[in-house]
């Protein structure tokens, strides 16, 4: 395999901002029968497992691709507008903010993923209330990307006071933009796990699938049978979507709260939350229920 080949099988797997717009282009071409090949393998095996038809697994992988190869194929003006190339070696590969991109290019394949569930089981309105359940927070987001972004990863500023030392402190190139000198104090930056994106999306997720999911399940039996009442079902998709809201605003909430959500244990608060929210939604639906049947 000459250098061009092997260039070309390199370029496939590096990031965006590893390589030019050239090359970027050379990339998208390539993932056209690359994803191919492995949303088909993917299908396949996933069909295999569960008993399915992979086909109709095979539009949710390429999907997925399709959504990676716009993300790369824009990059550029992404990255002017969001700033999302790392600034940092010590970083990720991605900064918070470019994690929400990919997540908003990826949603059509979420969204199609939870609609086949839905046939699947035999009930296609619990799979698009799933399909709502998973996009909504995605979109909610990438409209507060600026609360998600790798700013929120900074907690603040803290002073400490060096010891007297017969040479003078070197400091590390890297860290010059975080610490500032001033006599024998040392301001620097303050980091922590932040509004992580990703956590947050999973979070908001696993709260509202099941509830919206339910409501929009009951749109089948309404149809059916006239059961559950249309005010249980509209109370039960808002109530899923109200307690999602919450993990949208941590910002916002982090003002409220006697703990810093930025940190790990405001990680651990927001965690154990989404059991709490859950119990009151499920209390709330029960009441619902009562007062419309």
């Amino acid at each position: 395999m000459n250098y061009k080949y092997k260039r070309m099988l390199k370029i496939l797997f590096m990031m965006p901002y590893e390589i030019n717009e050239s090359e970027r282009k050379t990339q998208i071409l390539l993932f056209i029968p690359f994803g191919l090949i492995i949303s088909f393998i993917f299908s396949y095996i996933i069909g295999v497992l569960i008993g399915g038809n992979f086909i109709l697994f095979f539009p949710i992988f390429y999907l997925m691709i399709i959504g990676i190869a716009v993300v790369f194929y824009f990059w550029d003006r992404l990255d002017e507008k969001y700033g999302i190339t790392p600034v940092r070696s010590s970083q990720l590969t991605l900064l918070y903010q470019g994690v929400v991109i990919w997540l908003l290019c990826v949603s059509p394949a979420f969204f199609f993923g939870m609609l086949m569930l839905g046939v699947m089981s035999g009930n296609i309105f619990f799979g698009l209330g799933g399909a709502v359940a998973v996009v909504y927070p995605i979109v909610g987001m990438f409209l507060r990307i600026k609360t998600f972004s790798d700013d929120s990863r900074v907690i603040g500023k803290k002073k400490v006071v060096l010891p007297d030392r017969e040479r003078p402190l070197v400091v590390p190139k890297e860290a010059l933009p975080d610490i500032k000198l001033s006599g024998k104090e040392v301001t620097e930056t303050v980091y922590g796990f932040g509004f992580l994106p990703i956590s947050y999306f999973i979070m908001a997720e696993a709260l509202g699938v099941y509830t919206i999911g339910k409501g929009f399940s009951g749109i089948n039996s309404y149809l059916i049978n006239s059961t559950p009442s249309l005010e249980f079902i509209i109370a039960s998709i808002a109530i899923g979507l109200l307690i999602q809201t919450v993990y949208l605003f941590p910002d916002k909430l982090n003002k409220i709260v006697p703990i810093e959500l930025r940190t790990k244990n405001g990680f651990l608060f927001m965690f154990v939350m989404v059991f709490v929210l859950f119990g009151i939604s499920q209390f709330l639906i029960l009441i619902v229920r009562a007062l419309t049947s």
